[in-house]
């Protein structure tokens, strides 16, 4: 079967293959049925990964069959599949407005005196993970032994770190480390540093010496302090400057964070915006502060609201000026806060908070339940925190279909499905548990699954 046919021409051969009508391999996937017919009609050419994998198990495919209907769901060739695990798990966004970031940081690390640790930092949701994550695929080329990832939680040990590590590597223990690579340039992300800074400073160091020609890509709101480290800041996206008053949505397209806004809205909306939509989405990124998380969010909700309507569900963050007082610089932009402001943290928060009302109560509780994980978790595990019996497992695909619907869920893999909410999400969430007077409880829920799904595998999806 030729690969290059299209998602929409795979899939209906395979339903045909199978002998099912689009109703039925609806039921058989637990998805709607109008979600079949735009995939077969090519009116949505790219389905969530999960839909996607939901599609395998119903169509029953296995091997190569399998390998090439992920690839096509993915927009690319099955033939660019690696052995690395790391490097099984795509992006799956274009990054807007990171051109400049993503080429001077693959520069660097790919030259041969460059930094041993290079550390990207900056606020919650400024895309720090993002931006690390690209850049790791970027130089597999560059590395040939190998790009693993190793995703940091609160409670983390040096020892959990680097069984994670030697795993991502392909290394039976973490002392085979050296011997698996040879000698042979490799790479090293370590996403999320601050949540363990002791931890992180203790596998990192052993690393650095028994290791020599590991490099490290580490993201966190603070630099690691390792000697030898590399700071690279990530700042908000640009938005446009306050004054600026434009007719169309073109005179806003120089700015990133209207370009990031615009291709999310895209994925819900259909409409063009209206005139009177024009201003209120240059205040709508400038109220965000530039920051991509709060972008998608906000984004998210204009599958039901007007530009106009989002804007006035968030509160003005108190470093914003207004109109009167802010003057563009040289560049024709506004003073940008800085990245390590912490009021850019206002509006991240407002928007998580948005979004997490647009929920029915018993999907805020499952969100709260499901911030207990630290690391990656599979639908099962969604299903054993939720305590759900079998009649209800569909309701669980929809629960997580729709978090990432609105953006407070990824999702990744290929092989196998996992899932993570955002730093910011999870964190919110944990909050609202506390407040609501459960969060001793959903931790002993969390604990009673298991050491395995307890810790996680730590390594970045």
């Amino acid at each position: 079967m030729a690969s290059d046919q299209g998602f929409s021409a795979l899939l209906r051969s395979h339903r045909r293959r199978a002998g099912l009508t689009q109703d039925e391999l609806a039921v058989r996937a637990a998805i709607g049925v109008r979600t079949v017919r735009d995939l077969e009609r090519g009116r949505a050419s790219r389905p969530q990964r999960t839909t996607a994998e939901l599609l395998v198990q119903a169509l029953g495919l296995t091997g190569s069959d399998r390998e090439e209907f992920l690839a096509a769901a993915r927009g690319r060739p099955a033939a660019e599949a690696t052995d690395t695990p790391f490097l099984r798990t795509a992006p799956t966004d274009e990054l807007i407005g990171r051109d400049a970031d993503l080429a001077e940081l693959v520069a660097r690390l790919s030259a041969g005196d460059g930094p041993r640790v290079t550390t990207l930092i900056g606020v919650a949701g400024v895309g720090k993970t993002s931006l690390a994550t690209v850049i790791a695929h970027r130089l597999a080329g560059a590395h040939p032994g190998g790009v693993a990832g190793v995703a940091v939680g609160d409670d983390s040990t040096a020892g959990e770190l680097l069984r994670s590590v030697a795993a991502g590597f392909g290394a039976a223990h973490r002392q085979d480390l050296p011997e698996q690579l040879a000698g042979r340039p490799a790479l090293l992300f370590v996403d999320g540093m601050d949540r363990a800074p002791g931890a992180v400073g203790e596998a990192l160091a052993e690393l650095l010496e028994r290791v020599p020609r590991l490099r490290f890509l580490a993201t966190g709101r603070q630099p690691s302090g390792l000697g030898g480290e590399r700071v690279w800041p990530v700042v908000p996206l640009a938005t446009p400057p306050v004054g600026l008053s434009a007719g169309t949505v073109a005179e806003l397209m120089p700015y990133s964070a209207i370009g990031l806004f615009l291709e999310r809205l895209g994925r819900v909306r259909r409409t063009r915006l209206a005139p009177h939509e024009i201003d209120p989405l240059a205040a709508l990124v400038r109220r965000l502060g530039g920051l991509p998380l709060a972008i998608e969010l906000a984004a998210a909700r204009g599958r039901v609201l007007t530009i106009p309507e989002i804007l006035t569900s968030y509160p003005q963050p108190r470093w914003q000026p207004d109109a009167t007082e802010s003057q563009p610089d040289a560049a024709g932009s506004p003073p940008q806060p800085d990245p390590g402001h912490p009021e850019l943290v206002v509006p991240l928060q407002a928007v998580v908070g948005e979004t997490y009302r647009v929920l029915a109560p018993p999907e805020q509780r499952a969100l709260r339940l499901l911030a207990m994980f630290r690391h990656r978790w599979s639908r099962e595990h969604a299903e054993a925190m939720l305590d759900t019996s079998d009649s209800d497992r569909a309701d669980v695909v929809h629960l997580l279909d729709r978090l990432v619907a609105l953006g407070l869920l990824n999702v990744s893999g290929d092989h196998a499905v996992r899932f993570r909410l955002p730093a910011a999400v999870r964190d919110f969430a944990a909050e609202r548990a506390a407040a609501e007077g459960e969060l001793e409880e959903a931790r002993k829920r969390h604990a009673r699954l298991g050491p395995a799904t307890a810790s996680g595998d730590g390594l970045v999806p």
